[in-house]
């Protein structure tokens, strides 16, 4: 299977183009990593709300132990503050929440800013390229069979510019006839250069 043709002048815009082509990937998934260092700024009060919830649990916690070692009363009294203990926790799990839901958000956000623009030239740009691999696959094989050459050699004749054709041979139609082996190779190669080809 061929993937370049092999004139030097279409060939080069082919490997142009799929340099572009990566060019283009690349610096869309750059944007998207920008995109997504953006919106997980949105994440930036997760951090100071679980240190917050952690100092907090903490230290209730630790005062709840305290306060249990006070005789006949110590009992009673760790209640609120195994409670308030317990609001620490919540900030850390409120934090989490927070972090897990930005990050979510700025997943989505850069792949869709990023992915959109890079699936729609990877989609024309593979199209193009299929189409040409294919032309290219039914034109190759045809250019190892002198039979088939001959058949090229008449496209030639019925869609090249009578100027081009004149230009490889003065009577183009007569050496075709007659099966002269340079005019019928000049004449497929004509036709084979549309894809940039060439038969030997």
């Amino acid at each position: 299977m061929r993937w370049y043709a092999d004139a030097p002048a279409r060939r080069s815009r082919q490997v142009t183009a799929d340099l572009l082509v990566l060019g283009w990937v690349v610096a869309w998934v750059l944007v998207g990593r920008w995109v997504f260092g953006l919106v997980m700024t949105l994440a930036a009060p997760a951090d100071p709300l679980r240190s917050a919830g952690t100092g907090l649990e903490s230290r209730m916690t630790e005062v709840a132990g305290r306060v249990i070692e006070i005789p006949l009363v110590g009992d009673q009294l760790d209640a609120p503050f195994t409670g308030a203990a317990g609001v620490g926790t919540d900030l850390v799990s409120a934090g989490d929440r927070l972090e897990s839901g930005v990050r979510t958000v700025a997943w989505l956000v850069s792949l869709l800013s990023a992915g959109t623009p890079i699936l729609l030239v990877l989609l024309v740009w593979a199209a193009l390229r299929v189409a040409w691999v294919r032309r290219a696959r039914a034109l190759g094989r045809e250019v190892a069979d002198p039979h088939s050459q001959q058949l090229l050699a008449l496209r030639a004749l019925v869609h090249q510019d009578p100027g081009r054709l004149q230009s490889l041979h003065p009577d183009p139609v007569g050496a075709w006839r007659s099966g002269d082996p340079e005019a019928v190779r000049a004449l497929a190669d004509l036709e084979l250069s549309k894809v940039g080809l060439r038969s030997r």
